[in-house]
């Protein structure tokens, strides 16, 4: 045996700097020690899972060919065995017959008729890798301190403790805990406490609409038919602009038919009242004609004003608010159903949903920041100024407390209707209690105590 080869091996190995090259270095430069015709290393898991890793004459290795499979099969099978072998002799010399029946067939088709395994055995005493080196002559039965074979073994050690410090060694942090196992629960115990014991701010995320703090309910002055919205949804008005008219055909007809009677009562009361100048039985015609023309007037009028608040108009200046008007055209409606509101667009507020299971502070003047939809990155201070006390359907059908705030910024890009996400901030907790708040209470729900 050359010494001088095993000392270049060895300052070779503590060179090496990553698996791949130490991989490659067991075997393919091992050649300088021992004449062998194929190597392969396979790392190890504690579960026996074997992997093949290097082989020698192949810069790569392929896992899923045939061989590869095969003889990670093998090796997850003789892994008790070289775990069993004795510390002063860590090498087994492996034959067909120590193979079950599903894998000794295979032997003559991927090894040589001699092969030896030897563990790679790292600083912690585990097997973390196996190494595998066959030849077409038998390996010796009895070592010699001055043999090639014996100093493969030596070798086999340093690669050993090679490959577990670079795959397998662990962090200085883990050797720590692994030398204080006996104080791992006091630490987790500890830490828990700790993170428990932090203070954090409760909230609760709910949706979210932008609306007007000071609007009107436009509503149906009368039972008819929608003929026309004049206004588009979302629309600046001014006050006395027409908003919608209903269907007046009806009316028109009547109040028609109520003028041409009332000009008839005006030629009857003129006739009677000229006839009474010379008849004075005629004196009390003219009180009847004169009744008579006074009723029709009323009715005309009357019909007139009804006829006039079949146009809806805006009471004030404002945001009308409605839904789509091709909704709207032809719907019959009943006095005072709502049509929309006339919202003022200067005093934006905001509207929210608290769902039952989720409302952690809802005291008036609680801090919101509403976050919309349309712009994300942008959020709006506001403070809650209203929390009703029964609950009510959101728009997502959840069971609800129907907040309502006032906006603290400038509105930007808020208008009426955008809808988002408000977060209303509650009082400083701890996070234990905020983490358990839930389940306590559910396991009260269900138990009674």
């Amino acid at each position: 045996m050359s010494s001088t080869a095993f000392y270049q091996l060895a300052a070779r190995v503590e060179a090496i700097s990553n698996s791949a090259e130490l991989g490659f270095a067991i075997c393919n430069e091992t050649r300088q020690l021992v004449d062998y015709r194929q190597a392969a290393l396979l790392s190890l898991a504690p579960n026996n899972r074997a992997k093949l890793i290097a082989h020698s004459g192949l810069s790569d290795t392929d896992n899923n060919t045939p061989y590869a499979l095969w003889l990670s099969e093998v090796a997850k099978e003789i892994a008790p065995d070289c775990r069993a072998l004795p510390p002063e002799a860590r090498v087994l010399a492996l034959s067909p017959t120590q193979l079950s029946a599903a894998l000794a067939p295979q032997w003559s088709e991927w090894l040589p008729a001699h092969v030896w395994v030897l563990p790679l055995i790292g600083a912690d005493g585990e097997i973390h890798a196996l190494w595998f080196l066959g030849r077409d002559e038998p390996w010796p039965t009895s070592l010699a301190p001055a043999s090639a074979e014996f100093a493969l073994l030596q070798l086999s050690g340093l690669y050993g403790y090679a490959w577990w410090a670079l795959t397998a060694r662990p962090s200085r942090f883990r050797q720590f805990w692994q030398r204080n196992i006996g104080r791992r629960s006091g630490y987790i115990v500890l830490a828990v406490l700790l993170v428990l014991c932090i203070p954090v701010r409760e909230y609760t995320l709910v949706p979210a609409e932008i609306i007007s703090l000071h609007s009107q309910v436009i509503a149906a002055p009368d039972s008819g038919v929608i003929k026309r919205m004049v206004v588009l949804p979302n629309s600046n008005v001014v006050k006395g602009q027409v908003l919608a008219t209903l269907d007046d055909t009806t009316l028109h007809n009547r109040l028609a038919v109520a003028q041409a009677e009332l000009k008839t009562a005006e030629i009857t009361l003129h006739q009677a009242s000229q006839q009474a100048i010379e008849d004075q039985q005629a004196k009390s015609e003219l009180a009847m004609a004169e009744g008579r023309w006074r009723e029709k007037k009323v009715e005309v009028e009357s019909l007139s004003r009804d006829l006039e608040k079949l146009t809806i108009r805006a009471p004030e200046s404002g945001v009308f608010v409605y839904s789509d008007p091709d909704d709207w055209a032809g719907r019959p409606v009943q006095t005072g159903e709502r049509i929309g509101l006339l919202a003022d667009p200067g005093r934006l507020g905001v509207r929210a949903w608290a769902p039952v299971s989720e409302s952690t502070n809802l005291k008036r003047g609680a801090p919101m920041k509403i976050f919309l939809k349309v712009a994300p990155l942008d959020s709006l201070n506001a403070r809650l100024g209203y929390a009703g006390y029964q609950t009510v359907e959101a728009p997502n059908g959840v069971a609800s407390y129907l907040l309502r705030g006032t906006l603290e910024d400038e509105p930007g890009v808020a208008r009426i209707g955008l809808q988002g996400t408000a977060r209303v901030t509650g009082d400083w907790a701890l996070l234990g209690y905020l983490l358990l708040r839930r389940p306590i209470a559910t396991l009260r729900a269900g138990s009674g105590w």
